[in-house]
């Protein structure tokens, strides 16, 4: 005997019916793995220097000495200070900087820049950069970019690096083109 819409409430049933079977400790122990691979670096998003190293991007230093480092690298190298704040468990932060490592990218960058890489997952040194700079960061990945006499050129503020995740090391060179040769912002997907 078929009974007309039994199937369809056997299905929706079952799913309910396994939750509860299973209790809060599966649900739980299924958040928690969720939550973890979550924040965690894909191993192909590692730039290639460090992936047989398993070190991520962004790594524990002392923000404001590795400002005033790259303040100081960059005045005696007549180059310009870009400054990024940025976390391993941003997709678009480790993007960028696979992107500013890549044989394409890096070449120009170490010829136009000082780079400096600040985590944002260490909030008080982070915090005491933002203060250093006059500046807050609400999204990463940011970039910010001096003259080597310290002037701002300009910032990211407006998200043009939010997306780094779908921009490829020649975008990333050639929005930074922009930076050094007209000192101005333009979003990679935005140029013409």
């Amino acid at each position: 005997m078929n009974i007309p819409g039994h199937h369809d409430r056997a299905r929706v049933a079952l799913p309910a019916r396994l939750w509860s079977w299973l209790g809060v400790g599966a649900l739980v122990a299924v958040v928690s793995v969720a939550v973890v691979y979550g924040v965690t670096v894909e191993p192909s998003l590692l730039p290639e220097s460090q992936e047989s190293f398993g070190q991520p991007p962004y790594h524990a230093v002392d923000a404001r000495a590795a400002l005033a480092d790259g303040k100081a690298r960059a005045a005696a190298s007549g180059k310009m200070l870009m400054v990024t704040f940025g976390a391993n468990w941003c997709p678009d932060c480790v993007t960028l900087h696979r992107n500013l490592f890549a044989n394409e990218t890096r070449s120009y960058a170490e010829k136009h820049f000082e780079l400096v890489e600040i985590d944002v997952g260490d909030g008080k040194k982070s915090a005491a950069v933002q203060r250093d700079l006059g500046i807050a960061v609400t999204a990463i990945p940011l970039a910010v970019f001096y003259a080597p006499t310290g002037e701002l050129i300009g910032d990211t503020f407006a998200g043009e690096l939010k997306p780094s995740r779908h921009f490829s090391s020649r975008e990333i060179r050639d929005f930074l083109r922009e930076v050094v040769d007209y000192h101005r912002i333009v979003s990679p997907d935005q140029r013409q």
